[in-house]
């Protein structure tokens, strides 16, 4: 048995904008990022991201060995132009 059911498009839209309100609040945008984790949301190989920083041309952070990155400064610095070539 199939229902059907009359909304409106403005009903629609509603329930669409909710939605990405939902969402948007479920997304952490200034988590922290590994390395992998970095290479993926940048969609580039570790390597790069191993010379961007060795090269102090990414902002990053240690924890101890270990090299972390905000996702929110990750944004800010593609924004501003990434690692282009000085």
């Amino acid at each position: 048995m199939a229902v059907q059911l009359d909304v409106s498009a403005e009903f629609i839209e509603r329930v669409a904008e909710r939605a990405a309100e939902l969402l948007a609040s479920r997304v952490n945008v200034d988590e922290w990022l590994s390395v992998q984790e970095a290479a993926h949301y940048l969609r580039c190989p570790r390597s790069r991201i191993y010379a961007l920083t060795s090269a102090k041309r990414i902002p990053h952070h240690h924890d101890g060995s270990r090299l972390l990155f905000r996702r929110s400064e990750l944004d800010a610095w593609v924004l501003a132009g990434g690692g282009r070539r000085p």
